[in-house]
């Protein structure tokens, strides 16, 4: 059975609170081991994978996936750095209206890359450069619902591009650097990847993540994990309103 909403997050700690407040009602393993949960959220049917970090992992995981299930709507979720230059801080939850694996292209003199001369995606140009757009007005309602559901909670929920990476930025030198030249909002390691294989699939994609840290700071005393877990479940606890779903058939 096709469940309403697919939700990926690299790691089971990082999803757990969401499990706390929505427990799962039955567990199953892929061939490879990876963990899918099915439970229900306001009567709608969720599956919840643990993809493993990285964007070999949740490629990997969501193509499994998707060659047994269809989904109306993918979640790619998690904790991540938020860029101080944002305004945004430690705790706060983003949606990406974009996301970019600043890894793809041809290397130029400048931080930026040229685009490939060919797409990754047949008739998407901007896969020449890593480059993923979300619907707009999904992300526009999600931010609506969100903000209103969770105004009580006084958490900041906020929209903006987000980048993929492969290696995690080491300094706020480096942080500043990747802000002035692709205006993130926050750094992750997995979405660009997952967004990829949604749109190869033609199933409709969001991603939303709860900030744990600032880019760039190493020192992990002043992290907020917790805190950012925490938000995020609430945030995955809220996310059922019919508005944000597309139809399924």
């Amino acid at each position: 059975m096709n469940p309403d909403l697919l939700i990926l997050c690299a790691t089971h700690f990082e999803i757990s609170h969401f499990l706390s407040l929505c427990p799962g009602e039955s567990k199953r393993l892929t061939q490879t081991g990876l963990s899918i949960i099915s439970g229900e959220i306001h009567q709608k049917t969720y599956d919840l994978m643990i993809t493993g970090p990285g964007v070999f992992n949740a490629t990997h995981a969501l193509t499994v996936y998707l060659e047994k299930s269809s989904p109306a709507l993918v979640l790619q979720t998690g904790i991540a750095g938020i860029f101080k230059d944002t305004g945004c801080n430690i705790g706060d939850v983003a949606i990406a209206t974009r996301e970019h694996y600043i890894h793809t292209g041809i290397q130029t003199d400048s931080f930026e890359n040229a685009p490939l001369p060919f797409d990754l995606i047949k008739d998407n140009p901007l896969s020449r450069k890593g480059i993923y757009l979300f619907e707009q007005d999904r992300v526009d309602n999600t931010h609506e619902i969100l903000s209103r559901a969770l105004s009580s909670n006084q958490i900041n929920i906020t929209k903006g591009p987000f980048i993929t990476v492969s290696s995690i930025t080491f300094s706020f030198k480096q942080a500043n650097r990747l802000y002035s030249t692709f205006s993130p909002v926050m750094e992750a390691m997995e979405g660009a990847a997952c967004t990829h294989i949604a749109t190869l699939y033609d199933i409709p994609i969001i991603e939303i993540r709860s900030a744990s840290n600032f880019v760039g700071e190493r020192d992990k005393s002043k992290w907020n994990i917790d805190l950012a877990i925490k938000h995020l479940g609430l945030v995955c606890a809220h996310l059922y309103p019919a508005s944000i779903l597309p139809n399924h058939n």
